[in-house]
């Protein structure tokens, strides 16, 4: 029999949307909740409040690495296939070598990650 032929590496670059929440501030209105100035005080460039903010950006997808701390959300892929790393206590597995995605069905990693489509 003649060998099969290897799979072709994947050279596209595949992407997720990652969106995190910073800190940031905002100008209020004097006495509103929050704000740093009382209902007694000008309006004014001083007064403001803490706010969080989604930021989204656009991540390339690379494979599982031993080096990174994966958290909810992150996005690796196996080939083409891509896994969303899972949501808190099963996130902190995410970073272990035992629960690397694989293209197996049962493996442990389910316990770590979901399936996420695939890069195209």
């Amino acid at each position: 029999l003649a060998p099969t032929i290897a799979p072709a590496v994947y050279a596209r670059l595949c992407t997720y949307t990652k969106c995190v929440e910073v800190d940031d501030i905002e100008q209020c209105t004097p006495g509103s909740t929050g704000c740093s100035c009382d209902a007694n005080d000008m309006a004014g460039l001083s007064c403001q409040r803490d706010i969080k903010r989604e930021v989204c950006s656009d991540v390339a997808v690379s494979q599982w690495s031993e080096s990174v701390d994966y958290t909810t959300g992150d996005v690796v892929r196996v080939g083409t296939k891509r896994f969303n790393c899972r949501e808190w206590p099963n996130y902190l597995w995410c970073s272990m070598p035992a629960y690397k995605p694989t293209l197996e069905n049962n493996g442990i990693w389910h316990k770590a990650w979901s399936e996420d489509g695939t890069c195209t």
